[in-house]
Order: C-alpha cells, then sequence, then structure tokens
C-alpha cells in the first residue's frame, strides 16, 4: 500500500497539538500516511541495521524454508520484551548510570542520547524529560550536571 509525506499543515502526530511543520517536520524521520489515513513513523535505517535485517531474513529462510511474509516476527528468536527490558535496566546500574536515566528509560521506554536525539519526537522528548524531573524531585537529586542531564 503506498504511503506518502504527511502535510506539512496536518497536526503533529506526536500529540504535542501543534502543526506538524512547526514541531517534529525537518527532524531525520518522516511521517507518512496510506489510503486510509494511517500513519506512520518512518525512520531512515542505517547501513549496519540493513545488514542486520538481511542477516536475519536469511536465518528466517533457513529456519522456516521460505520466506518472511507481511506480518511475520523477523525477530522470532528473540525474549520477551519484558526480559530485554530487564536486562537492560540491570546493564545500566551495572554501569553506573543516572538512577534518573534508569528511571526515565523503565516510565518512557526511550533511551535518549546525544546520537538519537534527533529521531525523538517532540511530545517524546517531553515525556522523557518529565521523567527524569520527577526522578530528581521525588528523590531530591539537584544532580549537578549540565542543564541537559538526559545524556549518558
Amino acid at each position: 500500500m503506498p504511503r506518502k509525506k504527511l502535510s506539512r499543515n496536518a497536526p503533529c502526530p506526536c500529540g504535542s497539538g501543534k502543526k506538524y511543520k512547526h514541531c517534529c517536520h525537518g527532524k531525520d524521520f518522516d511521517y507518512l500516511k496510506d489510503e486510509q489515513g494511517t500513519i506512520y513513523k518512518s525512520i531512515p535505517m542505517s547501513d549496519e541495521m540493513g545488514e542486520v535485517i538481511e542477516e536475519q531474513e536469511q536465518y528466517f529462510i533457513e529456519k522456516f524454508g521460505r520466506e518472511p511474509a507481511p506480518g511475520d516476527n523477523l525477530f522470532f528468536d528473540m525474549p520477551p520484551v519484558e526480559h530485554a527490558e530487564h536486562a537492560i535496566v540491570e546493564a545500566m546500574k551495572k554501569a553506573g548510570m543516572d538512577p534518573a536515566l534508569i528511571f526515565a528509560f523503565e516510565k518512557t521506554g526511550l533511551l535518549v542520547t546525544e546520537d538519537n536525539e534527533h529521531l525523538i519526537s517532540d511530545m517524546d522528548r517531553a515525556e522523557w524529560d518529565a521523567a527524569v524531573l520527577e526522578y530528581r524531585a521525588k528523590h531530591g537529586d539537584e544532580s549537578e550536571e549540565d542543564d541537559e542531564n538526559e545524556w549518558f
């Protein structure tokens, strides 16, 4: 089903209430709309990720004897999301990450870094920042790290 770019004057799909052109337009991702009006977030794929996808497609073919079809889980052998999230949180703790960032990850499911900030909508970024501030307010953590204190 063909998809086209969202109109710049449309409400931003991130939920900010702003027009797309004044919110997420111009970031390193696009919102696309299909013929039924369903909106999708389109993030460019790195060469490295393309290679991972190709390898996983080959693994799928070896395992099931056919090409992946729409609706097939390409990463069929992965643990449940909850297990992966728990492992990530434990690794963050072992690495000594700022507990406010760990809390924000657990609350939002996001990991905001300097490297990926351009891929995050304004609304998601605001949710991340609010979670960091919530942790700091709750725990009296007035960290003197730089004002951006989301980076790790």
